[in-house]
């Protein structure tokens, strides 16, 4: 099941995609092995916004939603806090206001909520939904803890991937943008029949009195060119060389 928003695209983009697959089929396993439950979410709050990310049930997402709703409940007090809480009874914990009795009557009963923590940082929570009060047994409960650990050890991954990434990325941006120059100067001395640095002043010019960057200016001189495609603009790697 699909929760998450569409992820851009590039290296940093199939880095979000491979998380969000990570989590669903965690928690989408770790369901199956817990047995007879409501449902398992993971939640993380980038930007401050907190979000499910997998969810193995519709009931699981949309419990997480009350909460987030609401702006209060057993997750959300971990994400803030770092602290795992197990909550036998919803419907009858005034802790958090109408979330317990909303929740329950969602059908989730009973719920734990697991601190992902990773270098001393709470940066999500594994959740485990019952049907029934007091519903998750001590191996369904120790089981979640467990999981949540592992997840830890996945957003460590993760975070280390992001960085590369956004590495990737950065690079690739200056390439293109040294690529697109190169091209739109070639083009200029041609048109102008000047040398490269006459060309290189003549694109500047541009840039100044339209006060745009010269990137800007040197890809409208490229598609200028008929049969000029956007992709003509991005270096193409050849992993072997």
């Amino acid at each position: 099941m699909d929760h998450a928003a569409p992820s851009a695209s590039g290296p940093l983009g199939r880095v979000t995609e491979i998380v969000t697959d990570y989590l669903e089929s965690t928690a989408s396993s770790t369901h199956q092995r817990l047995g007879d439950v409501a449902g398992v979410a993971v939640s993380t709050a980038e930007g401050r916004v907190p979000q499910t990310i997998g969810a193995s049930t519709d009931l699981a997402a949309d419990v997480d939603r009350i909460q987030f709703d609401i702006g209060t409940g057993p997750c959300l007090n971990a994400l803030a806090t770092g602290e795992g809480m197990y909550v036998p009874d919803l419907a009858g914990d005034d802790r958090w206001g109408e979330y317990g009795p909303r929740a329950a009557e969602r059908g989730a009963a009973s719920c734990i909520s697991v601190p992902v923590r990773v270098d001393g940082r709470t940066v999500a929570v594994f959740k485990v939904y019952s049907q029934w009060p007091d519903g998750l047994d001590e191996r369904q409960r120790d089981l979640a803890v467990a999981v949540g650990q592992e997840v830890a050890g996945g957003f460590a991954l993760a975070e280390h991937l992001t960085r590369q990434a956004v590495e990737i990325d950065d690079l690739t941006q200056l390439l293109t943008t040294r690529r697109t120059i190169d091209l739109a100067i070639g083009i200029s001395m041609a048109r102008a029949e000047v040398g490269a640095a006459d060309a290189f002043s003549l694109l500047r010019v541009q840039s100044q009195h339209r006060n745009v960057k010269l990137r800007d200016v040197a890809v409208d001189v490229v598609m200028s060119v008929p049969g000029t495609q956007p992709d003509d603009l991005v270096p193409h790697f050849n992993p072997h060389t």
